[in-house]
């Protein structure tokens, strides 16, 4: 029984908000909201992210794809995991958490 609180516990933390912000997605590319929010949790430039991840987010997502949904005129709720993070689209928040 101690076990399975535990387990609990450790999902609540899990999806707890690391990063959480709202934009302006006709300003703002999605894909690079998501690589510059990551880069921050991982503490390094976005552009050393697949080094330190290695992956990229081409390999969970098409960046193109994503930026084009995010931009277009209805509100998105997507979500996609990268490495051991789940991030999620809803509206003009992007928010990260731990998987």
């Amino acid at each position: 029984m101690v076990a399975e609180r535990e387990s609990t516990d450790q999902s609540a933390e899990a999806r707890e908000p690391l990063f959480c912000r709202t934009y302006d997605w006709s300003a703002t590319a999605a894909s690079l909201a998501t690589l510059t929010a990551l880069g921050k949790l991982e503490e390094v430039d976005p552009v050393e992210l697949s080094d330190v991840l290695g992956t990229t987010l081409y390999d969970h997502i098409d960046p193109e794809a994503l930026d084009t949904l995010v931009a277009g005129e209805g509100r998105v709720n997507l979500s996609f995991s990268i490495d051991d993070y789940r991030v999620q689209i809803d509206g003009e928040e992007l928010t990260i958490t731990r998987q």
